[in-house]
C-alpha cells in the first residue's frame, strides 16, 4: 500500500507532466510565408501556440520581433500581428513564447526601374484631342517584370505637352520637351518630345486647355448622369 509520501511524489509527477503536457512545444503560424511588392504594404499574421498533446493554448500570447525593421515592421495585440513593408530586401518575423519561437520569411520587392519602349515620342496638336500611350514596363529591385501597377506621364514644359495617370502623353503646342514616367516612384529616363501643329484651319482658334483626357471623362460622366436620369423618369 502506498505511503503518504509516495502517494505526493506520484501527485507530483503527475502534475509535472500534465505541466509539462499542457506547456507550448511549437507555434503555428497562418500565413507561413510573406511576400510583398509596394512599400507600405501590410498584412495579417496569426499564430496558434500548440501544447505537446496537438491541443491548441490561445491563452499563450506572442511577442513580436523582426530582424530587420528597415525591410519589415510587425506590431499587434496577442497572436494576431499586422506585418508592413518598409522596404526592399529580405527579413524575418518571429513569434516567440518562453523559450519557443516561430519564423515567418518576409521578401520586400519593389519598383526599381522603368523603362519606356520609345525611343521618342512625336505628337500631333488634332482638332480632337488624342492621347499618345507609352509603352512602359517595370521592373522590382531584383530585376523581375512588375505588373499592374499605374504609371504616371509627365511633361517637363506642359505648355507644349501633358501627361496622365495612364501613361499617355497629350499634345498642346507645338514644341519640343521631355517627358518622365514614374511607377511609385521609380522614374524612366528621359524620353525627347516633339509637337506638331496638325489642326485644320476651323480648329486652329480653339486653344488646348487643361488635361484633355480628363476633359473627355468628364463629358462622359455628364452624357451617362443624363441618360440615368432620363431612363429613371
Amino acid at each position: 500500500m502506498p505511503t503518504p509520501r509516495s502517494a505526493a511524489l506520484a501527485l507530483g509527477l503527475a502534475a509535472l507532466a500534465l505541466a509539462a503536457c499542457d506547456g507550448v512545444a511549437r507555434v503555428e503560424l497562418d500565413p507561413s510565408a510573406l511576400r510583398f511588392g509596394v512599400r507600405g504594404q501590410t498584412a495579417k499574421v496569426h499564430a496558434t501556440p500548440v501544447a505537446k498533446n496537438g491541443k491548441p493554448l490561445p491563452g499563450e500570447r506572442c511577442t513580436w520581433s523582426s530582424t530587420d525593421e528597415k525591410v519589415a515592421t510587425v506590431a499587434g495585440p496577442a497572436n494576431d500581428a499586422t506585418v508592413t513593408a518598409a522596404g526592399p530586401g529580405s527579413a524575418t518575423v518571429r513569434c516567440t513564447i518562453g523559450k519557443v519561437g516561430a519564423d515567418l520569411p518576409v521578401l520586400v520587392r519593389v519598383v526599381a526601374r522603368v523603362e519606356v519602349k520609345q525611343a521618342r515620342a512625336e505628337l500631333r496638336v488634332t482638332d480632337e484631342p488624342e492621347p499618345f500611350p507609352l509603352e512602359v514596363a517595370a521592373f522590382d529591385d531584383g530585376g523581375a517584370a512588375v505588373l499592374g501597377r499605374s504609371a504616371f506621364s509627365r511633361c517637363a514644359h506642359e505648355e507644349v505637352c501633358r501627361g496622365d495617370g495612364r501613361a499617355q502623353l497629350w499634345a498642346v503646342a507645338a514644341g519640343e520637351t521631355t517627358a518622365f514616367v514614374e511607377v511609385e516612384g521609380a522614374r524612366s529616363a528621359e524620353i525627347p518630345v516633339k509637337v506638331v501643329d496638325a489642326r485644320t484651319s476651323a480648329g486652329r482658334p480653339r486653344a488646348v486647355r487643361g488635361n484633355p483626357m480628363e476633359e473627355i471623362e468628364r463629358e462622359i460622366r455628364k452624357r451617362e448622369e443624363a441618360e440615368r436620369k432620363a431612363a429613371g423618369r
